[in-house]
């Protein structure tokens, strides 16, 4: 399992999210709240809104076979 401290020259939310979600298996949880929260530590520069990356969550989540935790209200 691979922990991404800073992400480099990546253009988009959605290869962000990607590169964080790489490391989950099958069928696991992912928080969006704590997956938001990885993604502007690891890319701050980032420019979307916090809609544009739930939705890059959601997406790559369930084209991975991953279930997901709509947190990001708690």
């Amino acid at each position: 399992m691979s922990v991404i401290r800073k992400a480099g020259p990546i253009s988009t939310a959605e290869q962000v999210v990607a590169l964080l979600l790489d490391r989950a298996d099958h069928e696991d949880i992912v928080s969006v709240k704590a997956t938001m929260k990885e993604a502007r530590d690891a890319a701050p520069y980032l420019l979307e809104s916090d809609e544009e990356p739930t939705e890059v969550v959601v997406t790559v989540a369930t084209v991975r076979g991953l279930f997901v935790a709509f947190d990001s209200r708690e």
